[in-house]
């Protein structure tokens, strides 16, 4: 039976783990200056850093095939990312995972999450503001109060709706404290995906009626944290967003420290610190697409890497002709990302099933780690309250599952297991980095956990594959 999320218990939960994350992060540190890396932490957002692991879990840092170290088995990690779920929206009902098929209002009502739609008619409001309005300080009672949560903030889909996602999460591994990096939305939550920031970016452009997008319209502007602030006012934002609540005005106190820049930025990103490192990569995603991150980054779209920047069919295409590179990213055509407001979730899973299938298919498959996640909450209600480590967020939770013959193996249905640890999106690149002996950018990434929960290269691997059907989507409602 799914957990209540009761506030108390998560409490006492998270001081332990913390407690035990020292540990693990302090043997991190010792083993990555035992094999010489550095670790160059870039200007983050202010604040203490990201946490890191959630316990003493076996951790691949300890084994001698870890990343970065000779004879480890990964050579491909592939980073798909979707759109606008809760950890709760999609699996608050799987049994054993920290979900919650039960939700609080902001005067105390239990609220059944009911069952969703395949189809959710309109978006629900998720940007910077309206994330801290959900959280209220870590309550997680403040749902009903962004805007359109009548839409379907409090609902949520079952094994019989999503089979195929489920069945990932029983045979390989369910992560259920993947949080999204900041309080949303899009935009800058892909910047996250690809350089472990966002450049204070907080969130989505304002011109969306140009034909072209981010560096190729000079229209468009983001808000922005500014440059420069000082340390009595990043204290002052990070009270400000623990006591934010619908109807306080306490946005304003946030709101005022931002300003507006043009959506085409330069900051470090992994695929800079790869190509340098002689590592193949590509970012698989269309132009003018509002989730093309590296599209708003100026020396990428401008230089020589952008041709690293391909159509997502190419993604098949390289699985097929042997020429995948080590680090993939792979963002979805718009009609299969589930974004609510139009795309079909089954249609979507199907887009997935079918990414999945060619790569368990493919010569890839017995060194390949690929992890799939929504890129925010989306408006949708989630039970466990987020780190804040900066003025950034964390969001709520999203989904996340990690799949490999190197998943480590547990009591799910099929031998899979959830991974109570906590991560982020960069919790991958910090895999990634280790993996390749690549320096941090940034506090996030420098501090985030990499996958320690979720692999196992003690063990000896599970090549078998988990090929689905995908599913006729016509009738499902």
């Amino acid at each position: 039976m799914a957990a209540s999320g009761n506030r108390r218990a998560a409490s006492r939960r998270t001081f332990a783990l913390f407690a035990g994350a020292l540990v693990l992060v302090i043997g991190l540190v010792v083993w990555v200056r035992s094999n010489g890396a550095t670790s160059a932490a870039g200007t983050g957002a202010g604040g203490s850093p990201a946490p890191g692991p959630n316990g003493p879990r076996a951790s691949p840092l300890s084994s001698s095939t870890a990343p970065g170290r000779p004879g480890n088995p990964i050579k491909h990690v592939i980073f798909i990312i979707k759109e606008n779920r809760s950890f709760d929206n999609y699996f608050g009902a799987y049994p054993g995972a920290d979900g919650a098929t039960v939700g609080v209002t902001s005067n105390g009502t239990r609220v059944p999450l009911t069952r969703a739609p395949d189809v959710i008619q309109h978006d629900i409001c998720h940007d910077f503001i309206s994330g801290l309005i959900a959280i209220d300080g870590g309550k997680m009672d403040g749902f009903n109060n962004i805007c359109f949560a009548q839409t379907g903030s409090f609902t949520q889909y079952s094994r019989s709706q999503i089979p195929a996602y489920w069945a990932y999460a029983d045979r390989f591994v369910l992560a259920d404290h993947m949080f999204t990096p900041m309080f949303g939305p899009t935009f800058p939550e892909h910047l996250y995906s690809v350089a472990a920031q966002s450049d204070l970016i907080v969130g989505n452009k304002k011109n969306y009626n140009g034909p072209h997008s981010y560096c190729d319209d000079p229209r468009e502007y983001v808000p922005k944290f500014r440059d420069g602030l000082t340390p009595a006012q990043i204290a002052a934002i990070m009270h400000s967003e623990t006591v934010i609540d619908h109807g306080t005005g306490n946005a304003w106190n946030i709101e005022k420290f931002w300003t507006s820049i043009r959506s085409c930025i330069d900051i470090k990103t992994l695929p800079d610190e790869l190509q340098a490192a002689g590592v193949s990569w590509k970012y698989y995603e269309m132009p003018d697409h509002w989730m093309n991150a590296l599209q708003a980054i100026r020396h990428i779209w401008f230089g020589s890497m952008r041709r690293f920047v391909q159509p997502q069919t190419n993604f098949l295409s390289d699985l097929k002709h042997h020429t995948l590179p080590a680090v993939s990213w792979l963002i979805p055509p718009e009609p299969y990302n589930e974004h609510p407001g139009g795309p079909s979730v089954c249609v979507g899973e199907n887009w997935t099933v079918e990414q999945l299938n060619a790569i368990q298919r493919s010569s890839y498959w017995p060194n390949t780690v690929v992890v799939v996640v929504w890129d925010d909450f989306g408006g949708f209600y989630d039970n466990v309250p987020p780190p804040h480590p900066d003025i950034m967020g964390m969001g709520p939770r999203a989904p996340a599952l990690i799949i490999s013959p190197w998943t480590r193996r547990g009591g799910n249905p099929s031998g899979g297991s959830i991974d109570h640890t906590t991560y982020e999106f960069s919790s991958v690149l910090r895999f990634i980095e280790l993996l390749h002996r690549l320096p941090a950018m940034t506090p996030r990434d420098a501090n985030a956990t990499p996958l320690t929960g979720a692999l196992d290269f003690n063990q000896k691997p599970d090549l078998s594959r988990l090929i689905l059907p995908e599913r006729d989507c016509s009738g499902v409602h």
